[in-house]
C-alpha cells in the first residue's frame, strides 16, 4: 500500500529533475515489479510517452481527490489565445481547441509527454508539440515556456518560425536523475570531443550499475539467517588452519 501511494505521488508530481531521481529509486525497489502501477512507473522512468489507453488503466487507480479539476489562470488563458492568433500555418493539420490541462492527472501527463519529447526531437512545432499533447499551438508552446523558466526543461522557443528547440544534455539527464542514489553529479568541462562525453557517460552508467548491484547485495544479506554457535566455531577453525598452513 505504501509503495502504491509512493509511485502515484511520483507520477503526479511535476515533472523535473527531482521527479526523476524519486522514479529512480521507486524503479529500482524490487516490491514494485509487482504494484498495479508498474507499467506506467516504468514509462516515465525510461522517458516513454505516455499513450491514452495507459493513462486511463491508471485513472482507475487514482482517489477521488486526486482526480481533482484544476483552473486554468487568466494569463495563461490570454497567452495562449494571443500565441494561437499569431499562428496560421495551413500546410500542418488542425490540433485541439484545449487551452490547457483540466485536472492534475492531465496536467503530469501533459508535463511529462513534453519531457519525454525533448529526449525524443532536436526540435519541435508549436503545433506539433501541441497535437502530441492535445493542446492548442499558444497552449503547448505556453507550457513549454513555463517549464523552461523553471528548469524543468532545457530548451529555446524561436517565435519567429514557431519552434521549441530542445537542449541535448541526455547524458547529463541520466547521471544524476537516472543513477538514484549517486546524489549531484560535479559537473565537467565541456571539451567539445563526443568520445569523451559517451566515455564519462559509460562511466557514470558503470558508477549507477555498481550502486544498484551494492543496494541488491546489501539486501540480499538482511534476508540471509544469522549463523548458529556452531557454525561460527567452524568457521573460526577453518580460518586457524589455514592461517596455520600458510605460516
Amino acid at each position: 500500500m505504501y509503495s502504491t501511494a509512493a509511485v502515484t505521488c511520483a507520477v503526479l508530481a511535476p515533472a523535473g529533475p527531482n521527479r526523476s531521481r524519486v522514479l529512480a529509486s521507486l524503479y529500482r525497489d524490487e516490491r514494485s515489479a509487482d504494484l498495479p502501477t508498474y507499467n506506467i512507473l516504468s514509462k516515465m522512468f525510461l522517458d516513454h510517452i505516455l499513450r491514452p489507453a495507459e493513462i486511463k488503466e491508471f485513472e482507475k487507480t487514482l482517489k477521488h481527490h486526486q482526480l481533482a479539476k484544476i483552473a486554468i489562470s487568466s494569463n495563461d488563458r490570454l497567452a495562449s489565445a494571443n500565441n494561437d492568433g499569431s499562428y496560421d500555418d495551413s500546410s500542418e493539420p488542425a490540433t485541439s481547441t484545449r487551452t490547457g490541462p483540466s485536472t492534475v492527472l492531465d496536467r503530469a501527463v501533459m508535463e511529462h509527454n513534453l519531457l519525454a519529447s525533448s529526449k525524443i526531437y532536436n526540435n519541435i512545432t508549436f503545433r506539433g508539440l501541441g497535437s502530441l499533447l492535445d493542446l492548442t499551438p499558444g497552449a503547448a508552446e505556453n507550457m513549454a515556456r513555463k517549464m523552461i523558466e523553471q528548469g524543468r526543461l532545457k530548451g529555446t522557443i524561436d517565435q519567429v518560425v514557431k519552434l521549441i528547440l530542445f537542449e541535448n544534455e541526455r547524458e547529463e539527464d541520466d547521471a544524476q536523475g537516472k543513477a538514484g542514489g549517486l546524489g549531484e553529479v560535479e559537473e565537467v568541462e565541456d571539451t567539445g570531443a563526443p568520445f569523451t562525453k559517451r566515455w564519462d557517460a559509460q562511466i557514470r552508467q558503470t558508477a549507477a550499475n555498481v550502486s544498484h548491484l551494492h543496494t541488491h547485495i546489501r539486501y540480499t544479506i538482511l534476508l540471509m539467517p544469522k549463523p548458529t554457535k556452531v557454525e561460527t566455531i567452524v568457521q573460526c577453525l577453518i580460518e586457524r588452519s589455514l592461517v596455520t598452513s600458510l605460516a
